[in-house]
Formats: structure tokens, C-alpha cells, sequence
């Protein structure tokens, strides 16, 4: 293992994508005692994908943590599609979250419901419980949720619709195996913002897998840019980037 720091973010690099999804559990673990000590209830936002998953399985083992007592939000839903749809993050969350650890809530953000209604609904719900708490990864074009490259750093908005129209992006929802082709993915999303991903307290980032190296190279190496919206991360003090042998091969730091 091995930690540092690149500006402000603090990184750590573990062994495997195994023992990273420990770490983080057990991170997210203290952190969620840390922000129950004076709250009889917090707020959480975490994401959907395959980089949750050793996180998420390591979740199953513990506890520690007083589900009970955390609400729990995600970050991103296409647009167009309803929640039982195969490949709905809602449907992920719903399986993977909420079923399993059953915590006190889960607010689902519904891609097949008006889409403004739909924005001022999870704006308000946001606002009113203020997440302490966000666990998310980086893509293999360095977004943060579905803030693709340019993104949007100064916006004030909570929740936004997108264009998906970056290569990378798509590809990346297909060769994972949510969609059969380019052609069956939405091109639409809503997501949470840079801002509301970044406002919580604590920000866990995982991000193992070597498909993610180079994001994770010009994330924390290249320029302070929208065109990698990952490296925002590194003026974010309350943020802590998690990798693996793999994902972190490229550094030079």
C-alpha cells in the first residue's frame, strides 16, 4: 500500500481491486459513525457500475454500519428508460443497495418521468438532506458521474440533464455490458453535478481496473481542466482517491 497526496486530494493505492473495496468499506464505515454522532439520521450518495462493486461486496461484511439511519441517493439515471429496465442504475441500487442492506431510505432518481418535475423533485430532496457522505469513481474519460468532458465546474444547478455524446462514455456503458450496442444506449442522462458531488463532507472516489489507468494518469498529472473532470478532485480536501496496482500503473508521482 501506499498513500500521498496531489494537491489537495489524498490518495491511496492498494494491492488489488479486492483490497481496495475493503479499505474503502472500512473508511466509509468510520465516516459513517463519524457523521451519525451528532445526527439521529445522515444522507449518502453513492454510485453504480462495476468500479463499485468490491466496495459494495465488502459493504455485505459489515456490522458497523447503522443502515437505519442513512438515507441513500445516487448520482445518475438515463433518461428514457423506466426502472425495471436491465440496465437502469436505479434497478442496480434497488438490487445491490437497497434489498441487501436495507437502509432507512433510498431516493431514486426515474428517467421515465418528466424531466423537470423530475429535477425539482431530487433538487429539493438533496437540499432538504444534505448528504455528508459521497462514494462515486472516475471514467475512462475522466467524468464524474455523467459530467462528461467539457464539464461543468461552476455551475450551481444539483441535478442536470446531459448530452451523451462522448465515444468514451458510450463505449464504456456498452463494453461493460450494459448495453448490447451504441445504437440501444440513450443519449440522455440526468446527473448530479461536479458541485453536489463534491459539497459533502466526506468524498470516497474508487477507481480500480486498468481501463481506467489513463484517466487516473491525466486526472492527477495533466492540467486542472473541464476536459478531464477528475482533476477538479485535486483541489478537494475532503476527497480521497482510491486505486489499485492497476489503475494507478501509469503514475509517475
Amino acid at each position: 500500500m501506499k498513500e500521498f497526496k496531489s494537491s489537495e486530494l489524498q490518495i491511496t493505492i492498494l494491492e488489488s481491486n479486492e483490497e481496495l473495496g475493503k479499505r474503502a468499506a472500512r473508511d466509509f464505515a468510520i465516516a459513517t459513525q463519524n457523521a451519525l454522532q451528532d445526527k439521529s439520521e445522515i444522507a449518502i450518495i453513492l454510485a453504480s457500475g462495476n468500479s463499485q462493486l468490491s466496495f459494495v461486496n465488502a459493504l455485505y461484511g459489515h456490522t458497523d454500519i447503522e443502515w437505519s439511519r442513512i438515507n441513500v441517493f445516487h448520482m445518475d439515471e438515463y433518461l428514457g428508460i423506466d426502472a425495471n429496465h436491465p440496465s437502469s442504475f436505479i434497478r442496480w441500487m434497488h438490487e445491490k443497495i437497497e434489498l441487501k442492506l436495507q437502509p432507512k431510505a433510498f431516493f431514486g432518481i426515474r428517467g421515465d418521468v418528466p424531466v423537470v418535475e423530475e429535477i425539482a423533485r431530487y433538487t429539493d430532496l438533496i437540499l432538504k438532506h444534505k448528504p455528508s457522505i459521497c462514494v462515486m469513481g472516475i471514467g475512462e474519460n475522466g467524468h464524474l458521474a455523467f459530467n462528461d468532458p467539457p464539464a461543468d465546474f461552476s455551475t450551481q444547478e444539483v441535478i442536470k440533464i446531459v448530452e451523451l455524446d462522448d465515444i468514451k462514455c458510450r463505449m464504456q456503458q456498452v463494453n461493460e455490458g450494459h448495453f448490447a450496442s451504441l445504437a440501444d444506449m440513450p443519449l440522455q442522462a440526468l446527473t448530479l453535478t461536479v458541485r453536489t458531488l463534491l459539497e459533502p463532507e466526506t468524498v470516497l472516489v474508487l477507481t480500480p481496473e486498468p481501463r481506467k489507468a489513463q484517466a487516473v494518469k491525466e486526472a492527477l498529472e495533466g492540467p486542472l481542466t473541464p476536459n478531464c473532470p477528475a482533476s477538479i478532485l485535486r483541489t478537494s480536501p475532503n476527497a480521497h482517491l482510491y486505486l489499485d496496482q492497476d489503475s494507478s500503473a501509469l503514475l509517475t508521482l
